[in-house]
């Protein structure tokens, strides 16, 4: 097995300097460090991941907060992972899901989703405490607090928009019954959407749920005793696959009696029947900005990261023009 001695003498460097390679690559030369890789690669030199953190000080372990509440086996958590744990990866940490504080270990920075409005300022005032960075899945004006999310004002407005521009005028909204960002978020989408078209955003077609599919199917036999709905918006698509199956049993077929656009478009809207067009959310693609913005915390670079990621439109087959 190659050693550090090895590889320098390989590279033609000091054997501090394929350490600082290793440990702080940043500060040495891009030249330098290149031909230290390729000896490194070329002698299938495997660094100590121990010493590592012990030299940096870290334990190499990332805690990714989601909350109890949230199924593990939902499609937005199996995406947000996967996201997180390719660029984990490929910088050798490894992570640990956080499901509650209540038990104390020893990591590096806290990712987080999930969180309600008042929970954000609490986890931030955790992480602050123990001296760790934390990046959120969502939006704060919290200084110091990186966020990256998807853009659910934009993505809302879009949905509807498309319900709009197929012909429906009188358009439900089923929204997931929680105080979160992405709910109150999602509905100013909707308002938005009806005001710039000239329609009236009534309170009465906004019916709240939870993210369930018996959720949306209860929400559905609300929105089908009001007169003259021919359309909902759901706020997610766990809520749209209710909602259609709930249609199906009151003889309504999709589209052609009743149109439904969902929101995540993760794959679970391919369980409808017919398949849903959604808004979808990059969850993956953000699970990896996470990651990369907390390792660049941890690194001591970059300044602190606001971000917005856009949405876009999945056509499926649940939304036609009304009859």
């Amino acid at each position: 097995m190659a050693t550090v001695k090895d590889v320098a003498r390989a590279a033609g460097v000091s054997a501090i300097t394929v350490s600082r390679v290793v440990n702080t690559p940043e500060s040495v030369s891009p030249r330098t460090r290149a031909r230290v890789e390729q000896a490194m690669a070329e002698l299938h030199y495997v660094p100590n991941a121990a010493a590592k953190n012990l030299v940096t000080n870290r334990s190499g372990v990332v805690d990714v907060y989601v909350p109890e509440s949230i199924d593990l086996s939902n499609p937005f958590v199996m995406h947000l992972i996967a996201g997180i744990s390719k660029v984990l990866s490929e910088h050798m940490y490894s992570f640990l899901i956080l499901r509650s504080r209540r038990r104390e270990h020893r990591c590096d920075g806290y990712i987080v989703t999930g969180l309600l409005k008042d929970e954000i300022n609490e986890f931030a005032r955790y992480a602050s405490e123990r001296g760790r960075p934390v990046v959120l899945f969502g939006h704060t004006e919290l200084p110091g607090v990186d966020c990256i999310d998807v853009d659910n004002v934009a993505g809302a407005k879009m949905g509807v928009e498309h319900l709009i521009t197929l012909g429906h005028r009188n358009i439900a909204m089923i929204n997931v019954d929680e105080d979160k960002d992405y709910t109150t978020d999602r509905l100013d989408g909707y308002r938005l959407a009806l005001l710039e078209h000239g329609l009236s955003p009534e309170d009465g077609r906004v019916i709240y749920a939870p993210n369930s599919v018996d959720g949306g199917a209860g929400a559905v036999r609300r929105i089908l005793e009001l007169e003259g709905c021919t359309a909902a918006f759901c706020a997610t698509d766990t809520i749209a696959i209710g909602a259609a199956s709930e249609l199906a049993r009151a003889g309504r077929t999709v589209p052609e009696d009743f149109s439904l656009v969902g929101f995540d478009g993760l794959g679970h809207q391919l369980l409808a029947t017919p398949p849903l067009t959604s808004v979808q959310q990059p969850v993956y693609e953000i699970g990896e900005q996470l990651a990369r913005a907390l390792l660049d915390r941890l690194d001591g670079r970059g300044e602190t990261c606001k971000r917005l990621v856009e949405p876009a439109l999945l056509q499926g087959r649940s939304a036609a023009a009304p009859r």
